[in-house]
Parts: structure tokens; C-alpha cells; sequence
């Protein structure tokens, strides 16, 4: 039985707990396919076969004749057990129509890297005939049916996986749950309940989000079937710096596959890329081709294309073989128009000294030097009497400032506050028989007063 608390093993498959018997499983004596030797594989005919749900390929071992086409559906013993697949391309001595040399399939597996999953030592059992294709597609349907009966104990026992699909092989031998999950489960009890139920051994494989979209995807974006499914069969970690080396758009969700990770294309397309890059010249850098003298401001890898800004700033397109010389001088910048160009100053000349004068038989008399005025020194009264004229006070009085009448005067028929004010409630005798809200009417002498009294001028 699996042993969930052992690490996973290189081809995926949890190893069998050595102190279970294998009868508590119900599972069957599997059958160990017996391989060739080591002459028999290399000289005998073979096909090369892709099978299962992740899609393996290997080489297998055949007695039939003719051989069987690239395309034909076949049955195949693995280490596995019975199993469908399909002819990808025949193995023999001469290369062409659909069959490649033993030297040219080493040579594929050898570039493809030492991770690549390619198996050796199988062996092709017949042609599938119908009743082969009916059963296959009868084990399809019951795997969902198998399916849906894990995942109903996966609930129950509360264990955190996720049930993706079941492989069940042609032969019986095997049922193969694939599951994701985030840490170590313990499912061994579930395993005892699939083993009794279905009588077969039961093979628990976690795999990742790769392996995912692997089994369950479809199609891509590009119109594709996806690449992990289609012949990447080594999936290599993809970083955002291929992204940004083939200038493909930075937003993840459109540069994301079925997985939800980086699309595997930016993986196997990046070695062209570099090799494509390093043919250019870096950015920034001056270039001389058989017209002008430019900077490079951008590249494009696959056209191999560079824009150039020359130094009066006009931007051109040329291909990178017309590039003549890389990393030249920068020019100097063009003076605007209608300015003469700028010179370089050049060292100014020292003049060479001249001769001494002759000297002559008499000396020249010198003359006197200009004598300077004596100095006037005031005497005490006069500084006495500068200090009274400071001390002095001014004769004129300061002058008052006038306020600056602000507003408009009232014109004179305007009636007083006090006659547009309101009566109030509490008013003494005689207002009575008055209206109320108009103000008492003032005789004419009391008007003429006012009238005087707005007239007066201001005293200054």
C-alpha cells in the first residue's frame, strides 16, 4: 500500500509500505515485462509510441510486419501494465517516409536534456483492432464514475486534496488518481476503500499546476492545443525576464496560461531570442553606418531593426547590417539657425618682451611731485555753532491732516433716522389715534434746523 509519509519518487508514483501485504489491497499479481538485451534493443525494429493521460513517449519493440505507421493506435505492454497508445514515427536504418535512424532518436533525447521523460524496453503487443478502441472508451467512462466515488470519501475523511481525473489502464492492472494538494496527505485509509471497491491496485500521484492544465487542458489562446500537451514533455521553470526580452505584455493575466503560470512558449522561444539579441548593439550607443552617425534608442530582436536619433534629432529606421562601426565618438550638436557656429578658443599668444631702451649719457632730471593742499581744521566756535543749527527747532508748525470725506453726501430732502424709525408698542399719550407704522410729521422750524445745522462747516 502507499505510504503518504514517504517523498515523492522521481516518476511520480508513492512507494509500497514493505511491512503491508499486498492482499489487503485486492490487487492482482502484476505481470513484470521481461527486457531485451541490450543488442536486441538496439538492432531490432521498433516504433516510437506516445501513451497514457500525462502523455509519455517511448521506444518499443515490435514483431510485426509491415510495421506499423506513425498514427496507428496500438497496444503496448509498459511498466505499468496494458496499455493504448499511438505510433509517433518508426525506428529503422534509413531515415524518410514517417521513420528516423536510431542515431537521429539518440540525438533528440540527448538535446532534450538528462530530465527528459523518455522511457526504453517496452514492447508492441498488436495493432488495436476494435474491441480495443470499445473497451478503452468504456474505461473512460468509468474512471468518472471512479472519480466521483474518491471524491465522495475525500470529503468524508476531510482530507485536503483535490481529486483532478483517474487513468484507468486497458488492462486492468491499475487505477491511477491524480490529485493536487498543498502539503503531505495521509490517505491511506482512503486506499484501503478504493482498493476493496474496485479490486485492483490503486496508485495515488500528486502532481502540480503544470501537470494540471497537462491532464484538463485543451486549447490556448494562440488557436493551439497547449504546449505541455502537444510535445513539451520537460517543463522547465519560465522567469518574467523572458517576458521582457520578447516584449510581450507585462500583464500576467495575458501572458498566463491554462495554469495559471507563465505560458511555456516564453520558455523555448528564449533561446532564439538571445541569440538573436546579441547580434545588436546596446542601447545608448553610437553607431556609424554609410549615411549617418546615430544613437541606438531601441532595438527590435526578430526584425533586427534599430531606431537611431542623429544629433540634430531626427529618428531613423536601418537594419543592423548596415551598421558599419559600433561605438563611435558622439558627434558634436549642430548650432541653431541663424547662429554661427560656436569655435573652441584657442590659448591666447603671450607677446614676446620687448628690447630695453638705450641707455643714454645723462639721466633726465625728475620733477617734482604736485604738492597736495594743506588741511582745514575748524576751529571751536564754529563747531559750537553747527551744534546749535541742529538743535534748533524748525519755525513752521506741522500741518494737520484733513480726514478724507469717504461716501456720498445726503442730499438734503431725505428725512432723518428718527423719522423713518418705527413707533413702538409702548409710545406715550397721543399716539393713540396715529397709524401704526407712520412716523410723527415734524414742523417745518424743526427742519429748517437740521437743515442749518448739516450746512455748518467743521470746525478744523
Amino acid at each position: 500500500m502507499s505510504d503518504p509519509t514517504s517523498p515523492a519518487q522521481p516518476n511520480g508514483e508513492v512507494p509500497q509500505a514493505p511491512d503491508e501485504p499486498a492482499d489487503d489491497q485486492g490487487s492482482e499479481p502484476q505481470e513484470v515485462p521481461s527486457e531485451a538485451p541490450e543488442g536486441e534493443r538496439e538492432t531490432g525494429p521498433a516504433v516510437v509510441v506516445r501513451y497514457g493521460l500525462m502523455r509519455h513517449i517511448g521506444r518499443f519493440r515490435h514483431a510485426l510486419d509491415p510495421a506499423p505507421p506513425p498514427g496507428t493506435n496500438v497496444v503496448i505492454r509498459t511498466d505499468r501494465g496494458v496499455e493504448l497508445g499511438r505510433v509517433i514515427s518508426a525506428v529503422s536504418d534509413r531515415a524518410g517516409c514517417g521513420a528516423i535512424t536510431p542515431e537521429q532518436l539518440a540525438g533528440y533525447v540527448e538535446s532534450s536534456g538528462p530530465d527528459y521523460p523518455f522511457s526504453e524496453g517496452g514492447k508492441v503487443l498488436r495493432v488495436a483492432n476494435r474491441q480495443d478502441i470499445i473497451d478503452h472508451r468504456h474505461l473512460q467512462n468509468q474512471a468518472r464514475e471512479e472519480a466521483t466515488f474518491c471524491r465522495q470519501h475525500v470529503r468524508q475523511a476531510k482530507l485536503t486534496m483535490r481529486i483532478i481525473t483517474v487513468e484507468h489502464l486497458l488492462g486492468g492492472e491499475r487505477i491511477v488518481f491524480y490529485f493536487t494538494a498543498e502539503s503531505r496527505v495521509d490517505f491511506r485509509e482512503l486506499v484501503r476503500k478504493l482498493a476493496a471497491q474496485y479490486r485492483t491496485r490503486i496508485e495515488m500521484r500528486q502532481v502540480g499546476a503544470r501537470d494540471e492544465a497537462r491532464l484538463v487542458g485543451d486549447y490556448e489562446r494562440c488557436g493551439q492545443r497547449c504546449c505541455c500537451q502537444e510535445f513539451l514533455k520537460h517543463l522547465k521553470p519560465v522567469s518574467m525576464r523572458m517576458a521582457k526580452m520578447q516584449k510581450a505584455t507585462l500583464d500576467p493575466s495575458k501572458i498566463s496560461g491554462r495554469c495559471g503560470r507563465l505560458m511555456c512558449c516564453l520558455r523555448f522561444e528564449d533561446a532564439t531570442y538571445d541569440e538573436l539579441r546579441k547580434t545588436l548593439p546596446k542601447r545608448n550607443t553610437w553607431v556609424r553606418t554609410k549615411d549617418r552617425i546615430g544613437r541606438v534608442t531601441d532595438t527590435q530582436i526578430l526584425t533586427q531593426l534599430l531606431k537611431l536619433t542623429t544629433a540634430d534629432g531626427s529618428v531613423v529606421v536601418v537594419g543592423s547590417d548596415e551598421v558599419i562601426e559600433r561605438d563611435v565618438t558622439p558627434p558634436a550638436p549642430p548650432a541653431p539657425p541663424g547662429q554661427r557656429p560656436r569655435e573652441v578658443p584657442r590659448p591666447a599668444e603671450q607677446p614676446a618682451p620687448s628690447p630695453p631702451p638705450p641707455e643714454a649719457d645723462q639721466e633726465a632730471p625728475q620733477r617734482p611731485a604736485p604738492a597736495e593742499p594743506p588741511a582745514v581744521i575748524p576751529t571751536q566756535q564754529q563747531k559750537d555753532e553747527a551744534q546749535r543749527e541742529q538743535e534748533k527747532p524748525s519755525a513752521e508748525p506741522p500741518t494737520k491732516r484733513r480726514k478724507k470725506r469717504t461716501g456720498r453726501r445726503r442730499r438734503h430732502d431725505h428725512k432723518p433716522k428718527s423719522a423713518r424709525a418705527l413707533p413702538s408698542a409702548s409710545a406715550a399719550g397721543g399716539s393713540a389715534g396715529r397709524q401704526p407704522g407712520k412716523a410723527p410729521q415734524s414742523s417745518p422750524d424743526s427742519k429748517k434746523k437740521r437743515r442749518r445745522k448739516r450746512r455748518r462747516p467743521k470746525k478744523e
